[in-house]
């Protein structure tokens, strides 16, 4: 699969036209990471933003003690590690390869740079930035009730 169909399939970039996927799609990088591999930590610099091309990914926040909380997992085709566009430009958790992976990965600086140059572009990708926000706010918080009751 390229990079274009990616982009393409993506619901983040699917709003773009095809020029501004394919200057999107030059800057991509593929990763791999075996099972159990951490992708990124909790707090640490959000270098960039990730779409999961195969695999599965549990979002995690670190509870001390060598103890994790799993509040997502990203499928394939999902965007992750959105934090990359947002200050302070840290991850809000951690990543974690639940199985082995192949991941996506758009540079945070080239993405914002490009943004600058093209705002309108920048304004398409936030809402949709947005959006995703918004859904795994409220996958959170229902997770909350589930633990804490009504």
């Amino acid at each position: 699969m390229t990079m274009k169909t990616v982009l393409e399939d993506s619901q983040l970039f699917r709003p773009l036209d095809e020029h501004d996927r394919a200057i999107l799609a030059d800057m991509a990088i593929r990763r791999t990471y075996a099972e159990g591999e951490q992708v990124f930590g909790e707090h640490e610099q959000a270098y960039g933003i990730c779409i999961l091309l195969e695999g599965r990914i549990a979002l995690q926040l670190d509870l001390g003690g060598n103890r994790r909380l799993t509040i997502g997992t990203v499928d394939p085709g999902e965007m992750f590690a959105w934090s990359g566009l947002v200050p302070p430009f840290t991850f809000t958790s951690a990543a974690r390869a639940l199985t082995a992976c192949e991941i996506a990965v758009l540079p945070s600086e080239d993405l914002r740079q490009t943004f600058d140059d093209k705002p309108a572009v920048g304004y398409r990708v936030m809402q949709q930035v947005s959006e995703l926000v918004s859904l795994r706010l409220r996958d959170v918080q229902l997770q909350l009730v589930g633990l804490f009751g009504a």
